[in-house]
């Protein structure tokens, strides 16, 4: 089944959300969504959490549709999206994170949400993307159609970053399409930490070592995802994930069709993406990370960063003795300009007096 196998006419839509162990999100965001008139179903599929999502934890929509991916032990957005709008019934899809809803506001027929077209002969499309901070920019609105004459989000890419960039790149190169923005105000979010995305739980403050953790990983999977994409263009003819259903409700990839970047472009990736997660979470310079030994700067496996208790020790140490000579200057900087603040325009006769 791909995405071309959807049924329903254009003017249905279907409401797209994947979530993987955001459960609290989840229960917070699908009974906004269900209290939505103009979707046809709000298709959910649990991309193997670790406690599953049940259906009576769910709101009681019956446009509500939940089904479950197994075994996959981590995060792919890309492979996620594309198994659930190959499953989605509705010609328009808007795709949601579990930490996004729409507001009152969003009107999926509005004139605004038609995208410009280099060919100025061509009908107008639907196809909007979100606009704003806080993850908005992740959401969409689109024909189904588009998501099929692209192939969906590239599957070669992981982690988390780029992915919607890339998407919209290609939407202007392959298809010649300027998405229109969705308004700030038609979408709400859930803010969350970088460690959260990456799976390092809560950041509660800005200089925490999972802060950081997250932090690099992100780097890390943002510049690997831009070289793969640059090296390995995703396309309508593009081989994807393939599925096969267990149970009623339930599916497992099947591992031979899961896709993988060539081995030379595999190598660059890695080698990025050691010298980016090493390089900013314990702020060693990249001509270093090149000269020590390359066992206690290891790639990460599977998209896990083997932190060990050494590189815990320099973060606390080495890394902050580091950062001291920029505190002080950004202090000094801070300093100045609250001094300058301070100091009224000059010119003119001293307050109070006559002329």
């Amino acid at each position: 089944m791909g995405l071309n196998d959807g049924g329903a006419g254009p003017s249905r839509i279907s409401v797209v959300t994947v979530c993987m162990n955001r459960r609290d999100h989840l229960w917070l965001s699908a009974p906004l969504v269900a209290q939505v008139p103009w979707h046809v179903e709000h298709l959910i599929v649990d991309w193997s959490s670790r406690e599953p999502l049940r259906r009576e934890d769910l709101p009681p929509d019956p446009r509500l549709r939940l089904v479950r991916v197994e075994g996959e032990g981590r995060w792919n957005l890309c492979r996620a999206y594309n198994f659930a709008f190959a499953r989605a019934k509705g010609e328009l899809i808007l795709k949601l994170d579990a930490d996004a809803w729409p507001t009152e506001r969003f009107d999926p027929a509005a004139a605004q949400l038609q995208a410009l077209a280099d060919d100025p002969s061509r009908q107008s499309v639907l196809c909007a993307f979100g606009s704003g901070p806080e993850g908005r920019k992740g959401q969409f609105l689109i024909e189904r159609r588009l998501l099929a004459a692209l192939g969906g989000f590239n599957e070669l890419l992981v982690g988390y970053g780029f992915d919607d960039k890339d998407l919209l790149a290609r939407l202007g190169m392959q298809l010649g399409i300027q998405p229109a923005p969705i308004p700030e105000a038609w979408l709400a979010v859930i803010a969350h930490s970088d460690g959260e995305r990456a799976e390092r739980g809560p950041g509660e403050a800005s200089a925490t070592i999972d802060r950081s953790h997250g932090e690099a990983a992100m780097r890390a999977t943002r510049l690997a995802n831009r070289l793969v994409a640059a090296h390995c263009p995703w396309g309508s003819r593009s081989r994807a994930s393939r599925y096969q259903q267990e149970h009623p409700g339930r599916w497992r990839v099947e591992p031979d069709s899961v896709p993988h970047p060539p081995g030379a472009v595999a190598a660059e990736v890695e080698h990025a993406c050691r010298m980016t997660f090493w390089g900013h979470f314990l702020a060693i310079p990249e001509v270093f990370l090149e000269v020590l030994p390359y066992r206690l700067f290891p790639p990460s496996q599977r998209g896990r960063w083997d932190v060990r208790p050494w590189h815990r020790l320099w973060w606390y140490t080495g890394r902050q003795l580091l950062q001291l000579p920029v505190r002080l200057v950004v202090g000094a900087m801070e300093l100045a300009r609250g001094r300058q603040g301070t100091v009224g325009p000059r010119g003119g006769g001293a307050p109070g007096a006559g002329s």
